[in-house]
């Protein structure tokens, strides 16, 4: 409150400166110009906005009261009246009335509007056309404002403020409904009141709602819903109980009279006046004259009483209506009725004796009698379908007057038994009743009368008797006159014909009785009549019989009557389903006699051919009853045989009782369907028979008849008959029956001797015609020529169609209209005959006519009636028609005038004149009109000039067909050519100036006629072409063209050229093969015109619609026109405006070409324009330019960007289109939560009601929306606190950025949008580490495997976000309630300066630690952020101080590892983002002792990219199997580790997919990325490691694989032959090498030696190698170093190859046995040189010896 005094006191202050320095207010303008006055104010100009068919669809989506202006383009008086009603616009607006205009004749006509221009006016979506003078903007305005205007039926209207005040003002009686909304209460008090809303309507009690608490609580109303009825203008509150309709009704009923200032009778309307009988328990009115002087002194005296009647509870009301009292029977005025309960009773006692109608009255209050009715109030009663006691009486007949004094006793039983009792005194009505002896008792229940046979004298018998009707099943006894009522009023009806004196009947209806209720269930009104008379004229011979009549044709029942079921079951079937009737002759005559179109079929049920031709046309039967076409068959030979029908089957069909008979193969139903069908919808030459014939020519005026005598298919008198097909259908315009026969009887009669012959009947006279009737031409001349029509010395009787024909062709015409049976007419005409050859001597027409309505036809006061047309203008005599010569002299002087002025015509004159006049000018004026009379003399000089150029000029008053064609201001000139109308739009009091454009409208023609080569020729070269295709010798062709000329002018303008065609060939080629037709070529393209052509409006409509217009996928090039006309019918447009001398331009096109479809798609459309004037109106000096309009901004918008980046400008397009509204969107529950998980970018304010903090942020941050939009972050605002809870927000507002489902809390200044903005788009563009609450924390640790929390130390001062954010948190709230209540002496703001004080104590004293090397830190880690991503790691920050100490945080910042939810404090430098980073992917952190570690798609991708070997178990949360499967895995999970397998799960679905694994669980072994699935039993562990350490698994073909020491130990102990390759890491000796040994690897293979690879140094100097890389050859563990070149993967290999083959062990043997081998030798050469013996001396030679 002090507040807002403050507030008040400072602008009263700010006031007094401004108002005591105006110097100050406007000094910048005095600055500027010294002198100069202040402009004043340019109030804007009320324009009613243009609408399309789009937007006045949404208009009426939207708003409740729309007003609509339809106009149409050529219509003069439109733009009258749209200035008038401009006036009223801004007054609609301020009763909340939407007043729009509108030019579309399509949409006009379905909202039933076909003249221009015409208001609408929408309440609720539901349409009421305004017929009043539209020129009278006032009383258009009253139109919209009124009470009458809002009315919908059955439906209480509502209204605002402003409309309920000028109903209130307007209005002396109405009722308002005060109610809000989502009240069940009010709800259900409305749907009650609804019920009454009519009926008060008919009181002339108007009745609204409206839903203004504000309002209420003005009238102090209290709670609602409250009903206030103001009479006068002065309130009076219903204090009863809203839910009782009735209670409700009668109140107002009865504060609508008392009360009132003056005792006068209230007046009501006939509506009225039933609304009151059926609603009023005691009403009295009085029926009265106006302009009576008896009824007005009646009146006088009945004023006195009318007080009295209000104490007694009488209401009283009169009524000046002689049609009303003609409905109630009442023949005398004034007279007064009393109604009790809806029964009326007449007063028959001196009705100016006041004193003597009040005791009477009072008498009808107090006792109960028998009410007296009139026969039309009888007749309404029963059609209401009453229950009702009605006794015929004489009140002269002394048994009447006896009998009616005893029934007066049961009458109140008779109310008991819910009877109402009436008498009636009207020996007519009951001769209607088939009551010829009065008195007699009828009862009446459901419209079906039962007569009473009883003694009326004993009322105890008569009253028991009503009583067993009321209760009783019996089927009710009729009369035939009831009979002929019932069976004209109920739709189903079954009769039954019986003789009660005869036996077989009275068992017959005692059966039948037990199906009554049944046919009542089945809604067949079942009765019975005993005369054998009725049975007779139905053609029932035999009694008992049962018919059923089917909307009044007969169906006679054939079976059984024993048999009730079997009835009731064929009464139900027949009700139900459609067969052809059996009737008698008698029931044929009386359908022929009332049903239009009849198709009789006469058979003959004995012949089984009959009966099954009979079954083949049942298959038609529902096609007829569809076209209106009523089917009956008759089994009766004698009834054929006076149709002429000699062979049965046959069938003829009636129309309008003339019979045509037919002649094909009735056992072709599809052909006797054909048929019929065209026998109905076209006019044919009927064939008849002899006896048809007679009953023709006595019964018709004017028959033609052609006898062909005996003639077959494709003689000369069929094709004579054909050719006369051609004439039947003028003869048929001229009211001339024409038929043919076969039959010679007639014509022997008629003297007809040779065949074929034709033979005119003219009113029974005949006329042979003895000229060539092959030229049927000749033969309609003959027929139609008025000598031949002639009957010398008699006066012609003509019916309608003949009379039009006959006024159309002959300049002077006497007519005599009247009524057939009138006999004053016929003594008339008898006078009349005399004259009859005066008239033809002076070549005047005498004939006359006695058709149906003939009076409504001609407009004629009364009848009989005698007109003189001359030249088709009409003048009624209105002398004495008795006197024939008086008459005669009357017309001679008529017919040897001469009209030197415009003749005035009629209604119907004046539309001969428009449809048959080529060339018509007619002035529309008003008696009431001053200036009208003197322009007429003007007008009158120049009549003779027009009728010398061939302008017929005619004048007219009647002002309601003015109104039809659009004319509401007078004096108006309209010029019709071939009926087109034309308004004239200048000055009307220049004679010269009205005759010049006459003339000029006289002699345009525009439309220019081509030939073939000229055809084809502009379709080549013209972009849009319009084609008029016409016949040159149909009289339509004329007015067509016309309407196409109109509108020439205005299509060239849209580039659009009409020519007119009148090639039949070329009209077939494109479609018409009945002209006229018009086809529109686009670019060579055509389509076909499928509209009204002769609406000319529509046509143009058609051809310059952008859907129509739009030739190819390209940008459409238009011009201004056509651009003006997309615009109104498109919301979105883009313009891009160009020039051919452009050079960037054909560029630019090219590019905006690949955009186009898009902005089709999101409903822009895009044109192109090259007109550089019109880009300088929009303010485009440069091209090429785009420019976008839509409409709601006046302004275009023009492209600013990078016209070669057509994304960026579609982009653009769209986020003009819609900036994606202009305020943040409310959402709540799982639709908020589903948002936050499936959107990548999305920013929620979270708020709270009463918080004056969050509506302030919040209007800020409306302002970004849009920008968040285009950034791609959805922006949305909840005050869910449920959501807010799950997320950690407490305090409000809060703003928490979620990206992927991330949340990250807004630490900044909320009231600053562009700091807000800032943020959230660096969230948006770069990884930010998020700051988290405790809830969300929790919820992070439990579904993120790797969380890197980072805590901050407690909130630093300064802060001031803290305290406003926790001051407005929910729990702040409450207490701020609490503190309020409890101290109610301090005042609100003292409250909210104390409690921000303690609250700003408390934050101060959670900040011990003010640390700046956080934020240092924080940045740090922010560098490291995405790094994490990329290893699965999410890295986010929380301050939260307690829930650090659950994880034994001390010091801040601290920053906690959750894997899997194990949380690791890191306690190294935090200020070392680098060795963060390594500690955080370190394998030995993110392992976790025993258990296979969880994975995430990231960090499961991370680990494919790094770890050679890696085993991954993909399962399911939801699997059961899979938790044991895992309990046995995590046995191996260590051993696993020793070999340097990776071991990990993840339980995703799409990691899976991603893996094409297909089976949950499964196991996976990835050796360097390469996938193996297990297919053993998951459940037993061993042999999972034994599988995954198999060396047929380990290896990878073509690579040497990478091994640690548990698995080189186990090589080892499986292998004989290993190649170890020892090497370092990014060395690059070790990677030259590793490249080089690659290729040898296959090789290795080959020999069966193990090749591996090891990176680890200390391992490999266990086997004496010192110096890496070096390569180790183990032969069953005895190591083998290669001492060689190790690029040399040739040498490797050999070197391999030779220590694989090498065997050291045979070796040794081999030696040792070389060696002993050796030595043996040696020994046996030393052992033999040694035992060598000595050589034996020389045995000496003989001769030596």
């Amino acid at each position: 409150m002090t507040f807002t005094r403050l507030k008040t006191l400072s602008l009263l202050v700010c006031a007094l400166l401004a108002l005591s320095f105006p110097g100050y207010v406007n000094g910048g303008a005095n600055n500027n110009k010294k002198g100069s006055q202040p402009a004043a104010p340019v109030e804007p100009e009320a324009v009613i906005e243009e609408v399309n068919a789009k937007q006045l669809e949404k208009l009426l989506a939207d708003k409740d009261y729309v007003a609509v202006f339809w106009y149409a383009r050529s219509c003069v008086t439109c733009d009258k009246v749209l200035a008038e009603l401009e006036k009223i616009d801004d007054d609609t607006d301020s009763f909340g009335v939407d007043f729009v205009k509108i030019n579309d004749k399509r949409l006009a006509k379905q909202y039933g509007i076909k003249n221009f221009p015409a208001l609408t006016y929408f309440r609720e979506k539901e349409p009421i056309i305004y017929d009043g003078d539209l020129m009278d903007e006032e009383g258009v305005l009253d139109f919209l404002t009124s009470l009458e205007a809002m009315d919908l039926p059955d439906r209480i209207e509502e209204v605002n403020s402003k409309i309920l005040q000028k109903i209130i003002e307007d209005t002396d009686f109405v009722a308002v409904l005060f109610y809000k909304q989502q009240c069940r209460k009010c709800a259900k008090a409305l749907q009650e009141l609804e019920n009454i809303d009519d009926e008060a309507d008919q009181l002339g009690i108007g009745f609204v709602k409206i839903h203004d608490e504000a309002l209420a609580d003005e009238y102090n109303l209290g709670s609602l819903p409250a009903l206030v009825y103001y009479r006068h203008q002065t309130p009076i509150i219903y204090e009863g109980e809203l839910q009782r309709e009735e209670d409700v009704l009668e109140w107002l009923v009865q504060n609508k009279s008392t009360g009132d200032e003056d005792d006068v009778i209230e007046d009501v309307t006939s509506k009225t006046l039933s609304t009151l009988i059926s609603n009023i328990d005691n009403l009295v009115v009085l029926f009265y004259d106006h302009g009576n002087d008896d009824s007005m002194t009646v009146l006088e005296e009945l004023e006195q009483i009318d007080d009295d009647c209000d104490k007694h509870g009488i209401q009283f009301v009169k009524i000046d209506d002689a049609k009303a009292a003609g409905d109630y029977g009442i023949d005398s005025i004034p007279a007064i009725v009393y109604f009790e309960k809806e029964i009326p009773n007449v007063y028959d006692g001196d009705l100016m004796d006041e004193e003597q109608i009040l005791k009477w009255l009072l008498g009808q209050l107090e006792r109960d009698e028998i009410e007296d009715v009139t026969d039309e109030m009888l007749d309404t009663m029963i059609k209401e379908g009453r229950v009702i006691a009605v006794l015929f009486y004489d009140n002269n007949d002394k048994k009447s007057q006896k009998v009616l004094e005893e029934l007066e006793n049961i009458d109140d039983e008779c109310d008991a038994l819910g009877i109402t009792f009436v008498k009636i005194d009207n020996p007519e009505e009951a001769v209607e009743y088939g009551i010829n002896k009065v008195p007699k008792l009828i009862y009446f229940e459901k419209g079906i009368p039962t007569i009473y046979e009883g003694n009326l004298e004993d009322e105890e018998k008569l009253l028991k008797w009503l009583t067993d009707q009321t209760s009783s099943d019996q089927i009710e006894d009729i009369t035939d006159e009831m009979l002929d009522l019932i069976i004209e009023k109920m739709p189903h009806v079954a009769v039954l014909f019986y003789d009660k004196d005869q036996k077989k009947s009275q068992k017959i209806l005692a059966e039948l009785e037990n199906i009554d209720d049944e046919c009542d269930q089945n809604d067949i009104a079942f009765v019975k009549i005993d005369d054998d008379k009725e049975a007779k004229e139905w053609g029932i011979d035999e009694i008992p019989s049962i018919v059923l009549f089917e909307r009044g044709i007969p169906h006679i029942y054939e079976g059984d009557l024993m048999k009730e079921d079997e009835l009731l079951g064929w009464l139900v079937h027949q009700k139900r389903y459609s067969e052809i009737p059996e009737v008698t002759d008698e029931m044929k005559d009386k359908l022929v006699e009332n049903t239009e179109h009849l198709a009789v079929i006469f058979y003959d049920k004995d012949d089984k051919q009959d009966m099954r031709i009979l079954n083949e046309l049942e298959n038609i039967d529902d096609e007829l009853e569809k076209e209106g076409i009523v089917i009956v068959r008759i089994d009766n030979a004698a009834e054929a045989k006076e149709y002429g029908l000699d062979h049965l089957p046959a069938l003829i069909y009636f129309e309008n009782k003339i019979p045509a008979l037919y002649e094909g193969d009735l056992m072709n139903e599809d052909e006797v369907l054909e048929w019929l069908l065209v026998q109905k919808k076209t006019a044919t030459i009927e064939e008849v028979t002899d006896e048809i014939l007679v009953n023709l020519i006595n019964e018709h005026e004017y028959v033609v008849v052609f006898f062909t005598g005996p003639c077959e298919p494709g003689e000369t008198c069929d094709h004579t008959l054909n050719a006369l097909e051609s004439i039947d259908d003028e003869l048929d315009e001229a009211g001339i029956i024409f038929v043919t026969t076969e039959d010679t009887g007639v014509a022997k009669k008629y003297n007809v001797k040779t065949y074929p012959r034709l033979v005119f009947f003219r009113n029974r006279d005949p006329l042979h015609f003895t000229g060539d009737l092959d030229d049927e031409d000749e033969v309609l001349a003959w027929i139609t020529d008025d000598e031949t029509l002639e009957i010398p010395g008699k006066i012609e009787e003509v019916n309608v169609k003949m009379l039009d024909k006959i006024l159309a062709e002959n300049d002077h015409v006497v007519v005599f209209f009247y009524a057939e049976g009138d006999k004053k007419a016929q003594k008339i005409l008898n006078e009349l005959e005399n004259i009859d050859d005066e008239c033809e001597e002076k070549d005047i027409d005498f004939v006359k006519t006695s058709d149906d309505d003939i009076d409504k036809e001609y407009d004629l006061p009364s009848l009989p009636a005698l007109a003189f047309y001359r030249h088709k203008f009409r003048t009624i005599y209105t002398g004495d028609l008795m006197k024939e010569e008086e008459i005669l002299e009357w017309v001679i002087d008529l017919h040897e005038s001469t009209a030197d002025v415009i003749e005035s015509v009629d209604r119907k004159t004046l539309q001969v004149l428009i449809n048959d006049v080529e060339h018509l000018a007619v002035f529309f004026y008003d008696d009431e009109c001053e200036s009208c009379s003197e322009i007429l003399e003007e007008l009158e000089n120049i009549d003779d000039d027009t009728d010398k150029h061939g302008i017929q000029f005619v004048k007219s008053n009647d002002v309601k067909l003015a109104h039809e064609i659009g004319i509401f201001a007078f004096p108006a000139l309209v010029y019709y050519e071939t009926g087109v109308p034309i308004m004239y739009d200048g000055n009307i009091a220049s004679n010269q100036d009205v005759f010049n454009w006459i003339l000029e409208q006289k002699a345009d023609q525009s439309i220019q006629l081509i030939n073939r080569d000229e055809l084809f020729e502009y379709i080549g070269t013209k972009d849009f072409l319009a084609v008029v295709f016409y016949k040159e010798d149909d009289p339509d062709s004329p007015r067509v063209l016309r309407h196409i000329e109109l509108i020439d002018d205005e299509a060239a303008e849209y580039g659009i050229y009409i020519v007119k065609m009148h090639d039949k060939l070329m009209a077939k080629k494109y479609g018409f093969r009945n002209p006229p037709g018009l086809t529109y070529f686009r670019k060579g393209k055509y389509i076909n015109y499928d509209g009204d052509i002769d609406d000319e409006e529509e046509v143009l409509d058609w051809l310059t619609s952008p859907a129509n217009m739009e030739m190819t996928d390209h940008i459409e090039q238009v011009n201004r026109k056509m651009f003006e006309k997309i615009r109104k019918n498109s919301d979105y447009v883009a313009v891009i405006f160009y020039s051919d001398e452009c050079k960037q331009c054909p560029r630019v096109l090219a590019e905006v070409e690949h955009i186009d479809d898009e902005a089709d798609k999101a409903g822009i459309d895009f044109v192109k324009i090259d007109d550089k004037q019109m880009a300088k109106e929009y303010g485009v000096f440069a091209l090429p330019a785009i420019v976008f309009f839509k409409p709601t901004s006046k302004e275009p918008v023009i492209y600013a960007g990078d016209l070669y980046e057509e994304e960026q400008i579609l982009t653009w397009l769209i986020t003009q289109k819609d900036p994606s509204g202009d305020v943040i969107e409310d959402l709540e529950g799982e639709r908020l939560v589903h948002l936050i998980e499936e959107s990548g970018s999305i920013a929620v304010y979270f708020y709270a009601d009463g918080c004056e903090q969050c509506t302030k942020v919040l209007e800020e941050l409306e302002n970004i929306d849009d920008d968040c939009d285009k950034h791609g972050i959805t922006f949305v605002k909840t005050r869910d606190f449920s959501v807010a809870d799950g997320y950690g927000v407490h305090e409000y507002p809060a703003l928490v950025y979620f990206e992927g489902g991330i949340p990250n809390v807004f630490e900044g200044e909320l009231s600053e949008e562009e700091e807000v903005l800032q943020w959230l788009i660096t969230q948006k563009t770069e990884d930010r580490i998020e700051l988290i609450t405790r809830q969300m924390l929790e919820t992070m640790v439990e579904e993120t495997q790797y969380l890197a929390v980072y805590f901050l130390p407690p909130e630093r001062k300064g802060k001031q976000p803290a305290f406003c954010r926790s001051f407005c948190s929910p729990s702040s709230l409450v207490e701020s309630n609490l503190t309020t209540t409890k101290s109610t002496k301090h005042s609100s703001s003292q409250f909210v300066q104390n409690y921000i004080s303690r609250k700003r104590k408390r934050i101060e004293k959670q900040d011990k630690i003010n640390c700046n090397i956080c934020d240092q830190i924080l940045e740090g880690l922010e560098l490291i952020d995405d790094e994490c991503d990329v290893f699965g790691i999410h890295m986010v920050k929380i301050q939260d101080p307690q829930l650090a100490k659950r994880y034994s945080i001390k010091t801040f910042p601290a920053l906690v590892y959750f894997r899997n939810g194990n949380p690791l404090l890191f306690e190294g430098d935090l200020q070392n983002e680098q060795s963060v980073l390594e500690w955080l992917i370190d394998d030995d952190n993110r392992e976790l002792a025993d258990e296979i570690e969880e994975v995430n798609e990231r960090m499961l991708d991370r680990l494919m990219a790094e770890s050679t070997l890696l085993v991954v178990f993909f399962y399911d949360d939801d699997c059961a199997e899979c938790e044991e499967i895992l309990e046995e895995l995590e046995e191996i999970d260590g051993e696993a580790d020793m070999f340097g397998i990776d071991f990990v799960k993840i339980a995703s679905m799409q990691a899976a997919k991603t893996y094409e694994i297909v089976n949950i669980p499964s196991l996976v072994y990835f050796r360097k990325q390469v996938p193996v699935l297990y297919d053993g039993d998951l459940h037993q562990h061993d042999k999972v490691i034994t599988w995954l350490t198999s060396q047929d698994v380990f290896e990878i073909k073509n690579e040497i694989e990478e091994v640690n020491r548990k698995m080189l130990d186990k090589l080892l102990e499986e292998n004989e032959f290993l190649a170890v390759f020892f090497y370092e890491h990014n060395q690059p000796d070790s990677t030259a090498a590793l490249e080089k040994l690659e290729n040898i690897d296959s090789e290795t293979d080959n020999l069966d030696i193990t090749f591996v690879k090891m990176a680890d140094s200390r391992y490999a100097k266990k086997w004496g190698v010192t110096k890496l890389p070096a390569m180790v050859y183990f032969r069953r563990r005895f190591p083998s170093i290669y001492r060689g070149d190790l690029l040399s993967e040739d040498e490797v290999l050999e070197w391999l190859r030779k220590n694989r083959f090498r065997q050291p062990e045979l070796n040794i043997f081999m030696y040792a046995l070389i060696a002993l081998a050796v030595a043996f030798m040696v020994y046996t050469a030393f052992l033999l040189q040694c035992f060598k013996p000595a050589p034996p001396p020389p045995v000496q030679h003989p001769k030596q010896s």
